[in-house]
């Protein structure tokens, strides 16, 4: 379903409680192909009926069901390394049509 690494875990509740955001957070495919297509990415938001949510205390991650049908299982790592930092998405199936690109009409 969706995981999350100790490491990502803990930069993530940190991030979001210093900056006074609920530690609730959806994993989304931004609309548009403007940056690198197909790229999933986190967003503060609430779980909302029908979503798939998981409880990772005091963390929750959800994703729309219709996402997680399209892109399979999500694991969410922190990459910390001298010029390469910051949350790292992966998927079970990152892309559709071979090209990267999950096949949405953003760019049709």
């Amino acid at each position: 379903m969706i995981g999350i690494t100790p490491l990502a875990k803990e930069n993530l509740t940190s991030f979001l409680s210093g900056k006074k955001i609920p530690l609730k957070v959806r994993i989304i495919l931004p609309s548009g192909c403007d940056g690198d297509p197909g790229q999933l990415i986190l967003v503060p938001d609430q779980p909302a009926p029908g979503d798939i949510s998981v409880d990772f205390s005091p963390l929750t991650l959800c994703m729309s069901r219709d996402l997680y049908e399209q892109v399979g299982q999500v694991q969410i790592d922190y990459r910390d390394e001298e010029h390469d930092f910051g949350f790292v998405i992966d998927c079970e199936r990152p892309s559709f049509d071979g090209e990267g690109c999950f096949g949405c009409t953003a760019c049709v």
